[in-house]
């Protein structure tokens, strides 16, 4: 019977011991997830915020649905191109505005702009500022809209709007149309 118990007892204790291993590496993985996971004040899902300065340098609102709007663009060899994306606080947003005055503080000496395909407005005055431009590239196949006054204060016959040669014709002729609505008296090319 001593030697029943003494077998007995072996047998808990490697159980026992089995369960704290398992407890330890259950320990160990939780706090190697903790210290994955980021700071609770750094935000990892998209957020509402106005006129915030994103990792390219360029100034945006972002909005929740993981979205951008431009303030301010960047320039750089008198080029100024609207980011496909931005990322702010380790989030990344797809720009799909250009707001009123984008290249007016950054940008006025830019002479050529460029807009990703993921623009899907410019919204009124969204150009005003950019004096000395001459081109505008399109990289996109989709049409976007330009809000009325877009232009307002450019001599827009003196600016060319080249577009993606990809872009399909009806794409193009609806593109045109936004742009004569908002204002342009400029050339539209492929």
């Amino acid at each position: 019977e001593d030697r029943r118990n003494l077998i007995m007892m072996k047998k808990l204790l490697k159980e026992v011991a089995v369960l704290a291993m398992a407890a330890v590496v259950a320990v160990s993985s939780v706090s190697g997830v903790q210290a994955a996971v980021a700071s609770p004040t750094v935000s990892v899902v998209p957020v509402d915020k106005k006129n915030v300065a994103a990792t390219d340098g360029n100034n945006v609102d972002t909005k929740a649905d993981g979205t951008a709007e431009v303030n301010d663009v960047t320039v750089s060899k008198n080029i100024a191109t609207v980011p496909a994306t931005v990322t702010v606080d380790g989030v990344t947003y797809t720009v799909t505005v250009i707001k009123a005055k984008a290249f007016a503080k950054t940008a006025k000496k830019a002479k050529k702009i460029v807009i990703p395909a993921t623009v899907k407005r410019v919204n009124k005055m969204g150009f005003t500022g950019a004096k000395k431009v001459k081109k505008i590239i399109v990289k996109g196949t989709k049409s976007f809209t330009v809000k009325k006054g877009a232009f307002k204060g450019l001599n827009s016959a003196k600016i060319t709007v080249k577009v993606n040669k990809k872009m399909k014709a009806k794409e193009f002729k609806k593109l045109k149309k936004n742009l004569k609505k908002a204002g342009f008296k400029g050339k539209v090319t492929k």
